[in-house]
């Protein structure tokens, strides 16, 4: 019965680590974060989703769907990073490209590296096991981490030459919060509930995999 119960959760442990690598593979094309917004001089018609934003793994991209404006034609879609940068000249902060750059031009190789850890662990069980999933737990955490510290960069790194005059201030991580006459909005997309669900999954998959060799190191001794 014990062998039985240590190959059911060998399987399990597999099974669950092979489902976070999909997670994470699938992670890596998705959304992460959103951020938008909207103001009285952005009507809904031609930005319905208002001034948006989509920070993906390796990239920052547009989020304005295709309006249905009759000021511009039904195939376009408004550039809303473009547009993103153009409002944050005017209180003087940096384009969105000055930020994480090194993040983002090593994002394909931090999740080849955490791929190839979490393959390792189907199958290794030498001493420090328990390392080779970490990454792809602490990944989520790593990114919000990184999110709010460039965030707050952005918002206390503001060039004098601004048409208007802000503060130093943190922009919103997550929530509604305004400034000036900008309604800011700030929350997680389906890319990180993705990402999380994989680290959740993970953890499940580490304490028993650790149950696992606990039982047939205790077995052979």
């Amino acid at each position: 019965m014990t062998n039985q119960s240590q190959a059911k959760r060998g399987l399990l442990f597999r099974v669950l680590t092979l489902i976070s690598i999909g997670l994470i593979a699938t992670t890596y094309f998705s959304p992460l974060w959103q951020v938008w917004l909207d103001a009285p001089q952005y009507p809904a018609d031609l930005y319905p989703a208002g001034i948006r934003i989509l920070f993906y793994p390796n990239a920052v991209k547009n989020g304005c769907p295709q309006s249905n404006s009759t000021e511009i034609s039904q195939t376009e879609t408004v550039d809303c990073v473009s547009e993103m940068d153009v409002i944050n000249h005017f209180i003087g902060m940096e384009a969105i490209s000055r930020g994480a750059q090194v993040e983002l031009a090593i994002a394909p190789y931090a999740f080849i590296f955490v791929g190839v850890l979490l393959f390792v662990f189907l199958f290794y069980r030498g001493k420090l096991w328990w390392l080779l999933p970490l990454p792809g737990i602490l990944a989520p955490a790593i990114f919000i981490v990184d999110f709010s510290a460039w965030l707050w960069w952005f918002g206390h790194h503001l060039k004098p030459t601004g048409a208007f005059t802000v503060k130093p201030f943190m922009p919103t991580v997550f929530g509604d919060s305004k400034v000036a006459q900008f309604g800011t909005h700030s929350f997680p997309d389906y890319g990180f509930a993705l990402w999380a669900a994989s680290a959740l999954i993970l953890i499940v998959a580490l304490l028993l995999r650790r149950k696992q060799l606990r039982e047939d190191r205790g077995a052979q001794s």
